[in-house]
């Protein structure tokens, strides 16, 4: 039921998709040894997985749709099963091309992934992206899509992403934000009447924004952190997300009324979280299937803590569920969970935090549509949930209720039609 939000916007872009049922190059170059590299960053797409290593290369998988895994091919899917698995998906890790599919990306110093599309920011400030370019999301004045990394254009000195659907945004080193995108409700901050919003496939600034050290986006909702630990948010505000105790879009930022001291914000489908200093996990937004952890499915347009959770360092939202991780590195997720998402071996839909079975050592966590995906201390990374893409990257389409760990054979080459 909850997929239909990717599935609906996924369809628009088949046609283009299925045109392009050719090409399969081979990759390029040699995949580095396995010495010495260690994960560092990781996030969820739409039925994808993205991980940043710690010598400057970006490797992904599951689905391909748009050549959203820069492998410089793209998945075709049958007719009869438009949303299964498709022809290119990738089962295990693979390492993303360079630019004109040329050698691979590198240098890359943070990643991030919408539905439909992947984008990363390199050491020189400079941010590139690949994939499906619906609403131009890849930012570089098309509507192209790409199966290898292009630049965004016209920004340089960015320090940080965000985003999430089908917009992005960036902080420069002046501590503005820059979006692009998908506009439909205001979410890339223009100031604009909400009548007169458009879409934009190139960076624009974000009015009324200073000092912001982290910015994260939803389905249609964008919010900032600031260096005075507050937060401002501008978007869609149907289910509260915004968090200023209304349901009214707007496309200037409003500040998120109530809290302080924050520490990290993360922006699900239709809901937001936020974790304080003092370790209390913040939620507001949709809860519909019990995503805000307060024991109800009660909408809340203003900040509410989630109960039961203290000691905890970083919040993720999915689509319709959230995670949370404590610093005894332990997980906790919460919501709907019906393909398993929730990690604590069951398919049962929680409206209050439990702990995802059989992990410990965790520190860092990504929770995406329906799978979830968390980095251990020895390096060991983790996912379970849906997995019909392969985007759980344990070598199947297997969904699994439970910790799988993922299959991160970096020193192997997968040729593209032959090992996914």
């Amino acid at each position: 039921m909850h997929s239909s939000r990717f599935f609906i916007v996924l369809s628009l872009v088949m046609a283009a998709v299925f045109s392009a049922a050719g090409a399969s190059p081979q990759d390029v170059g040699t995949a580095p040894p396995t010495s010495n590299l260690r994960v560092i960053s990781l996030w969820g797409g739409a039925r994808s997985s993205v991980v940043l290593l710690s010598d400057g290369t970006v490797w992904d998988w599951g689905i391909n749709a748009g050549g959203k895994l820069g492998d410089n091919t793209v998945s075709t899917f049958p007719p009869s099963d438009p949303f299964g698995e498709g022809s290119n998906d990738r089962h295990r890790p693979i390492q993303v091309h360079g630019p004109g599919n040329n050698g691979y990306l590198n240098q890359v110093i943070a990643i991030m992934s919408g539905e439909i599309y992947t984008f990363a920011l390199k050491g020189d400030g400079t941010v590139w992206a690949w994939g499906s370019n619906m609403f131009g999301v890849l930012g570089d004045g098309t509507t192209t899509d790409r199966y290898s990394p292009v630049q965004v254009s016209g920004l340089s000195g960015v320090i940080a992403l965000g985003g999430r659907g089908y917009h992005s945004l960036a902080i420069t080193a002046d501590h503005s934000v820059w979006a692009w995108g998908w506009n439909a409700s205001g979410e890339l901050g223009d100031g604009q009447p909400i009548g007169t919003l458009v879409s934009s496939p190139v960076p624009i600034k974000v009015v009324g924004l200073s000092g912001v050290t982290a910015v994260t986006g939803g389905y249609q909702h964008s919010i900032a952190l600031l260096s005075d630990k507050t937060l401002m948010a501008w978007g869609v505000n149907s289910k509260g997300q915004l968090g200023d105790g209304t349901n009214t879009n707007t496309s200037t930022p409003a500040a998120v009324k109530g809290l302080s001291d924050v520490r990290q914000v993360s922006a699900g489908w239709k809901q937001s979280l936020a974790v304080k200093y003092d370790g209390t996990v913040w939620a507001w937004g949709d809860n519909a299937f019990g995503e805000l952890g307060d024991g109800t499915t009660t909408n809340r347009s203003l900040p509410q803590p989630v109960p039961g959770l203290t000691g905890m360092t970083a919040v993720s939202g999915g689509d319709c569920s959230s995670a949370a991780l404590k610093s005894d590195g332990t997980v906790w997720t919460w919501g709907c969970n019906e393909r398993g998402q929730l990690g604590d071996g069951t398919l049962v839909e929680r409206h209050a935090p439990v702990q995802v079975v059989g992990l410990s050592g965790v520190t860092a966590i990504a929770a995406r549509d329906y799978h979830n995906l968390a980095l251990k201390a020895d390096g060991t990374l983790w996912a379970w949930g849906w997995n019909i893409n392969g985007q759980l990257g344990d070598g199947t389409t297997t969904t699994r209720p439970a910790p799988v760990q993922v299959n991160l054979l970096l020193n192997r080459e997968y040729l593209p039609g032959i090992l996914r």
